[in-house]
């Protein structure tokens, strides 16, 4: 499984660092989605930490329910993958 979400993660950034430099108008969209997913995955963080304070459970595992949330799995499923495009395209115009 590890190795399976690592291939994925380097593949994913592989395709998106092939469409970044492609297309400057996908380029954009990639950024915006990022944007949306960054603010996205620390939204539903910060709301399950706040709610766990707010109950006043700290020491339990309250707060590991956000491990569930869709928006969270979803925004830092984009995430990885985007972080690596952007490392690919910073290696490749080290290059030149």
């Amino acid at each position: 499984m590890f190795g399976m979400i690592l291939l994925a993660t380097v593949v994913g950034g592989a395709l998106l660092t092939w469409l970044r430099i492609w297309n400057r108008g996908a380029r954009r969209v990639l950024d915006l989605l990022a944007v949306l997913a960054y603010i996205l995955f620390f939204t539903e963080a910060a709301h399950a930490i706040m709610k766990t304070l707010l109950d006043d459970t700290v020491f339990m595992t309250q707060v590991h329910e956000v491990l569930l949330s869709w928006p969270f799995l979803i925004s830092g499923s984009y995430m990885g993958p985007y972080g690596m495009s952007l490392l690919f395209a910073q290696l490749r115009t080290r290059d030149k």
